[in-house]
């Protein structure tokens, strides 16, 4: 080849693979999760707490006991909500919701990952019995085929899969992340999810984030729920209310206010040895503790005082057993920390 035609083919070759590299950062953007825009804080909406399980296997997979079987267990612990999802299947649910009790009809679908990294775990919520999945499709088909199937969407425990802001940066239209799963903490300690909020919060996906069980053995229930504020306890208006953020995660503290005013973050609870208010950025924490053999059940921040620009804030909640409780992140549009 002489030095001419060189050139040529090393400038084609060049600009082809700038076009590739062009490509596959327009996908990875055009991917990017989004943040949810229509976030509300569920102490400042009408509505009744509702406590729920939201990750729940039965004998359809890998669970250790049916439907009708795990159903009365929750319900039996208080519980208000029961979203069943099996792996790639889901459950004929009709028959066990009435006036004080709701099932929701969900899946738990894990497609590969495009870095080789091990597959999305990810929660289904409010679909249609049946739905086939085809685990060959890639992740963002199959997260389309769930909404266009009318559900949502949630990334289940990104620390137990070993993934990080590359994996869950692939795939989009998800609307929460689960910030603890019990199951996940019995063996390899990984139940919290904490990391991997903060870290896509900060790229600009503001997205709330839901406590659950993942029950498999009927011994591991009621570790971790979700208490969703609603107007009314049906499929419709407890969807509504996911979909807005309007809930809070615990593994055993209450909150029972929580919101920020004229630049002042203040929140309200069950006995706590810790109130910690977290926000956007490096640092991005201050935390109130209660003295020695005392607890707390408030605190408030002023953090409007202060010169840095927050553009987010959430809440965590400890108590002196180490449970902790999560508050949805509120969005700081003009205040200033």
């Amino acid at each position: 080849m002489d030095r001419r035609a060189f050139i040529r083919t090393s400038g084609i070759l060049t600009a082809s693979a700038m076009m590739a590299n062009e490509s596959n950062a327009a996908e990875k953007t055009a991917n990017a999760p989004a943040p949810l825009k229509n976030m509300v804080n569920p102490f400042e909406v009408e509505g009744k707490f509702y406590k729920a399980a939201l990750h729940v296997h039965t004998t359809t997979s890998d669970g250790d006991v049916d439907v009708a079987t795990r159903i009365p267990q929750y319900r039996k612990h208080g519980y208000d909500i029961v979203a069943i999802t099996d792996h790639w299947k889901t459950n004929d649910l009709s028959g066990y919701s009435d006036e004080k009790f709701l099932a929701i009809s969900g899946m738990e679908f894990h497609p590969k990952t495009g870095t080789g990294a091990p597959a999305h775990h990810l929660i289904a919520l409010d679909i249609p019995h049946p739905l086939k999945l085809d685990s060959g499709k890639p992740a963002q088909e199959l997260v389309d085929q769930v909404i266009n199937a009318g559900g949502k969407v949630i990334y289940a425990h990104p620390y137990w899969t070993a993934h990080t802001l590359e994996e869950m940066s692939e795939i989009t239209g998800y609307i929460a992340i689960e910030v603890f799963n019990a199951v996940c903490g019995l063996g390899a300690g990984k139940s919290y999810g904490n990391v991997h909020w903060y870290q896509i919060m900060n790229r600009g996906c503001v997205l709330p984030a839901v406590s659950v069980d993942d029950i498999h053995s009927s011994s591991n229930i009621n570790l971790g729920w979700t208490m969703i504020k609603a107007k009314a306890l049906n499929t419709a208006d407890i969807m509504d209310a996911i979909s807005k953020g309007s809930y809070y995660a615990s593994c055993g503290p209450v909150i029972e206010d929580y919101r920020v005013e004229n630049g002042t973050v203040s929140l309200k609870c069950s006995e706590a040895s810790k109130i910690r208010f977290l926000y956007d950025g490096s640092g991005g924490g201050r935390t109130f503790n209660a003295d020695k053999g005392k607890s707390i059940t408030s605190a408030s921040w002023k953090f409007g005082d202060s010169k840095r620009t927050l553009k987010w804030i959430r809440a965590e909640v400890i108590d002196s057993d180490g449970n902790f409780a999560w508050a949805n992140p509120i969005k700081i549009e003009t205040d200033k920390a």
